[in-house]
């Protein structure tokens, strides 16, 4: 059975950047409303709305140091998992937006095959070199790659799962590829219990169809023979899981599995009343946003962002801020500069406005690297200026 738990209203497509010349009112909205199964507790969206557009601009890791660090410490820790093999070992990234990770494989003399079911991004793929199938990864898929190549070795998922609204194919399709008697998947994905014990509700948006916790895609992967025999936590996006999954009984599990079924369970993620607390802490952290920039504006204080995550435009339209309260944000993407943010209609510029605005407050939509983010904007000091952190925990921090 399906409950509501949360309604963000009705929202537009939130990796849509429109040109800063045209009117936010004429952008496509959708109701974002989020669901959970009573029976294997999976959180997701209704069928409404479409799917994630392709995010303009380069990969989050040749802008921010901090994700590349991520980047390659999860090739690294994959790679530590795959099985001794005699010759190359048999990579596959499942889409993974367009080969995230395969440029980083490649560093390490591993030669991938990326599985893209986005033209553009299997395109760009291929341009730059990799060895790309220009499908979506399903069973259907993985069948194909197994017929023509053999099982892989080592399958990597970074962050498709949820992008899928059939999470039962995508299962399929490993049962299918990796290879029996070793072979191992390892899949990184926005992990449920952060986003609700912090309120972190910009993680969700059209597209992001499911939202997992090890409870809920372990029982996903089980019912297709499928078994996570370990799991850690990563700090990126506000909080992330990572998982190693074998065939059934193929390994022993580690302790980390066990302990985080059990704080999944702790923090009631197996009842209704854990996600009625989510949606009232949601209420809350609208509410105490709101009041700050009202009260900003009421004294005649300059409040911008840094920034333009597709996050942030459902922190935004949730929230119902818009360019009177947040004149412009900035982020060092070119191709967003000159486009706006969709829905909110704040307009996008380069990091440099900031120092031209002097603004008293710098609102970080890009919470999750808050840290990079106030080093790179050490000039705010100079004028007193403070940051603004939305999440998990709405802080004042003074530039330093």
């Amino acid at each position: 059975m399906l409950v509501e738990i949360l309604d963000l209203g009705a929202q537009p497509e939130a990796n849509s950047f429109p040109l800063a010349s045209t009117d936010p009112a004429a952008d496509p909205r959708w109701p974002l409303r989020v669901f959970v199964c009573e029976r294997c507790w999976l959180v997701q969206l209704d069928d409404a709305g479409p799917p994630e557009a392709a995010l303009p601009g380069p990969p989050a890791y040749a802008l921010s140091p901090t994700m590349r660090n991520h980047a390659t410490g999860f090739v690294d820790d994959a790679l530590a998992r795959a099985p001794t093999v005699d010759g190359p070992l048999r990579v596959v990234e499942m889409a993974s937006h367009g080969g995230y990770l395969a440029p980083f494989l490649r560093e390490r003399g591993v030669d991938s095959l990326v599985v893209e079911g986005v033209s553009a991004l299997a395109g760009a793929a291929a341009e730059r070199g990799h060895r790309v199938i220009a499908q979506a990864f399903g069973h259907a898929a993985a069948e194909a790659i197994v017929a023509d190549g053999g099982p892989a070795d080592l399958v990597l998922d970074n962050y498709l799962l949820a992008h899928v609204e059939d999470p039962n194919d995508i299962a399929a399709g490993l049962r299918a590829l990796v290879r029996r008697g070793g072979g191992r998947a390892v899949l990184e994905l926005d992990h449920l219990l952060p986003l609700v014990i912090d309120r972190r509700f910009d993680s969700i948006r059209h597209g992001h169809y499911s939202y997992f916790g090890l409870l809920s895609v372990s029982a996903l992967l089980e019912r297709h023979g499928l078994e996570v025999v370990d799991a850690t936590t990563q700090p990126v996006y506000g909080g992330a899981l990572r998982i190693v999954v074998a065939h059934a009984g193929e390994a022993p599990l580690s302790r980390t599995v066990a302990a985080m079924l059990d704080a999944e369970q702790a923090a009631g993620l197996g009842s209704r009343d854990a996600f009625a607390a989510f949606a009232t802490g949601v209420q809350a952290v609208q509410a105490q946003l709101r009041a700050f920039l009202d009260e900003r504006r009421r004294v005649g204080d300059l409040v911008v962002a840094y920034g333009a995550p597709s996050r942030g435009n459902t922190l935004l339209n949730a929230t119902g801020i818009t360019r009177e309260q947040l004149p412009f944000t900035v982020d060092q993407s070119p191709q967003k500069q000159g486009a706006r943010l969709p829905g909110s209609g704040i307009p996008i510029y380069d990091p440099s406005r900031i120092a031209e605005a002097r603004p008293s407050h710098v609102l970080i939509l890009t919470w999750d690297i808050r840290q990079e983010v106030v080093v790179s904007l050490r000039e705010v000091a100079a004028w007193g200026g403070r940051f603004v952190v939305p999440l998990p925990r709405f802080e004042v921090l003074a530039a330093s």
